[in-house]
């Protein structure tokens, strides 16, 4: 399943009204490295015009399917958005997941000061986005960084058995058990899942 298919299944479509206005997060962030395009993350790219994209109508297919968290999900509030926030969040998937939590998994990536990971907003998106089951990251120069499920609990799910807090196990079972049927959504061709997913 492709992204956007993914992300179409979790939020539906993007929200019309929520306009990009001279957001251009997207044309800096991004990983692009396909035959019609190769641009490093957190370079511009080379057909952003500083306002948008010169290339729109005929832009690759991973910017068309990249998965902005401000136009996606319906709760995120206007001034979330990248540009504003100084954090774009998105839907991702790491293939083939290099942990249990890189199956599905949202993230927000500084657009260009790490500072913004700590503002009031962005703890407010953290605490939103951590009421759902799907793991929670944050990400600066490439370096991500597990906040939701907590470190404690995120240790007890990857490593259960030296674990001397069972009730912390059991709360890490259940986790796995709610997270499961997302994990397998987003492991495309990847379903040897661990942990008992």
């Amino acid at each position: 399943m492709s992204d956007t298919a993914l992300a179409d299944l979790l939020f539906g479509p993007n929200i019309e009204d929520k306009s990009c206005g001279d957001c251009i997060a997207c044309c800096v962030i991004t990983n692009i490295d396909t035959p019609e395009l190769v641009k490093p993350e957190g370079v511009v790219c080379p057909h952003c015009t500083g306002g948008g994209c010169g290339i729109y109508e005929t832009r690759p297919q991973v910017c068309r399917s990249y998965n902005c968290g401000y136009k996606r999900i319906p709760s995120m509030p206007p001034e979330s958005r990248p540009d504003q926030m100084g954090v774009m969040w998105t839907l991702e998937r790491h293939l083939p997941p290099r942990n249990v939590f890189e199956h599905l998994y949202f993230v927000g990536v500084a657009v260009d000061d790490p500072r913004s990971l700590e503002s009031v907003l962005t703890n407010d998106v953290l605490a939103m986005l951590s009421q759902s089951v799907l793991p929670v990251f944050v990400s600066w120069n490439g370096i991500k960084t597990l906040v939701h499920p907590e470190p404690n609990l995120a240790d007890a799910i990857m490593n259960p058995a030296p674990q001397r807090d069972r009730a912390l196990v059991k709360q890490g079972r259940e986790w796995l058990k709610h997270y499961a049927p997302f994990a397998r959504l987003g492991g495309g061709e990847h379903t040897d899942l661990p942990y008992g997913l």
